[in-house]
């Protein structure tokens, strides 16, 4: 991937696909000319087979045109299996860009960004950006095929190929004009859009809370007024992208037209005979698709991609909230300052700076589980560990194993499927299976009841003997087993020291 700060960061991105999305280019390009050809060797077929009744030469003519449509279909299809391909392959990689970013310990500086608002970058922008590959195969199969056109009725008519040759950037240049309202309106469509998917998405998140509160009303109020915004400016959009595609299909015709209408004076005045005719009207009609096409595309996907690149890279780009990962030594020292055993640290306050410190040291050394943790569809095993044997041991020290089903059980998408104390014990399950060198959790249990809070201070008392693992918790089952206690601004400073 190019430099956030790169210039033409989005071309370099759709070319970072090299040499799949070349050779897309290149079939793409065999093909459209393929299907240029088809008029020229049909022309040729009528003077020297139809019009002299030669089945031969007619037979020899229908051969070559046959070996044209499988040629036409076999790069047609690997050049469009190599133009998927890369664009999934670019779109899979700024997902897990974007992803890795959002996932990062030490958060996003900046103007806040809802759960939504980040989903919608790195699933609809990301593929957007993706699908811009799009742009560096069919251009050069467009522009291949105006050259090949262009030289093909200037062997027939030199003015013919001029006029080929002048129109298609003539056709370029007038639809970026026509597309200037469209390249404005797409980003204000697309933030707009974007606000409504994050909105619905945050509201569905939080739906629970949302109810108990009496909110319902308000909060559609809300959606209400984003999706509004979204479908008007998608309208105001669209409109721009119709005028757009109207005057490109309305000029190209117009042109093709004329062209058909001089070969058909020059014909009748004996400049060119029949079958060059049926030549250069098969090859203005084939010329429709890459003259309009061309400036078309360029004009409106990429002002799409774009808007959706901008997007990407400011969170790509922003600073982090906390600090850096600090170094070896630094890190060693404060894992030496932690009270080995099972420590509960007590917090009748707010304890993020605590926390925050904590999660800045590495991850392959310390995990700091949160409260709630997100779950994803799948079996209570799949959601632990990959080793069904790790898994099965970290599920029976979290007290798991009451859950109907076991390991085995569907956990269904954000674990739905189960009740919040279950949800919360395959979270702790989870901690405990990666068995890190210290072990933060916060409120490991508030939504189970005593006596198996109780079972489970006992077995992750057991399961960690002589590992460092703090529990932010006022529970007695807790204090109960633990090795030592601490205040949480009694930690802080020790750490700060």
């Amino acid at each position: 991937m190019p430099a956030l700060d790169a210039k033409m960061w989005t071309l370099k991105v759709a070319l970072g696909q090299r040499p799949w999305s070349f050779i897309a280019s290149i079939g793409m390009a065999i093909s459209f000319i393929c299907n240029g050809l088809t008029p020229v060797v049909v022309g040729r077929a009528v003077d020297e087979a139809i019009a002299n009744s030669d089945l031969m030469k007619l037979g020899w003519w229908i051969a070559i045109l046959a070996g044209l449509f499988v040629l036409a279909i076999a790069v047609n299809w690997i050049a469009r299996y190599m133009m998927v391909r890369s664009q999934q392959l670019l779109s899979h990689d700024l997902r897990t860009m974007v992803t890795d970013r959002i996932q990062d310990p030490r958060g996003l500086a900046g103007r806040e960004r809802t759960a939504g608002g980040l989903l919608s970058i790195a699933s609809s922008d990301t593929q957007r950006v993706g699908d811009i590959v799009m742009m560096t195969v069919f251009p050069v199969a467009e522009i291949a095929s105006v050259i090949y056109s262009a030289g093909m009725m200037f062997a027939i008519n030199p003015w013919l190929g001029l006029a080929v040759l002048v129109g298609g950037p003539l056709l370029v240049v007038i639809a970026l004009q026509v597309s200037k309202p469209l390249q404005k309106r797409s980003g204000a469509r697309q933030q707009a859009v974007a606000q409504a998917a994050a909105t619905a998405t945050d509201v569905v998140q939080g739906l629970r809370i949302l109810k108990g509160l009496g909110a319902i009303v308000t909060v559609r109020g809300r959606y209400a007024e984003v999706s509004s915004l979204a479908y008007h400016k998608t309208i105001y959009a669209n409109a721009a992208e119709a005028r757009l595609n109207g005057i490109t299909e309305a000029v190209g015709a117009i042109f093709v037209a004329a062209l058909g209408l001089a070969a058909g004076i020059l014909a009748l005045n004996g400049g060119m005979s029949v079958g060059d005719l049926i030549t250069v009207v098969g090859l203005t009609q084939f010329l429709i698709v890459p003259m309009t096409m061309l400036g078309r595309n360029l004009a409106s996907r990429w002002a799409s991609a774009e808007a959706s690149a901008k997007r990407i890279r400011e969170v790509l780009g922003a600073d982090f909230e906390r600090s850096s990962e600090l170094d070896e030594a630094k890190t060693q020292a404060l894992i030496d300052a932690l009270p080995s055993g099972l420590t509960v640290v007590r917090s009748a306050g707010d304890h993020r700076e605590l926390v925050a410190l904590l999660e800045s040291l590495p991850r392959n050394r310390v995990i700091v589980a949160p409260h709630a943790a997100d779950l994803f569809d799948g079996t209570v095993s799949y959601n632990v560990f990959p080793d069904k044997d790790i898994a099965a041991q970290a599920i029976d020290v979290a007290s798991c194993t009451d859950i109907p089903g076991g390991g085995d059980k569907r956990v269904g998408e954000g674990g739905r499927l189960l009740s919040g104390g279950q949800r919360q014990r395959v979270a702790l399950a989870r901690a405990i299976a990666f068995d890190p060198e210290v072990l933060v959790l916060q409120d490991p249990t508030t939504a189970v009841d005593s006596v198996t809070e109780q079972n489970i201070a006992e077995q992750v008392a057991e399961f960690r003997a002589g590992k460092i693992t703090l529990v932010f918790s006022n529970a007695p089952a807790w204090s109960a087993v633990a090795n030592a206690h601490k205040e949480a601004n009694e930690l802080e400073q020790v750490l700060k020291a």
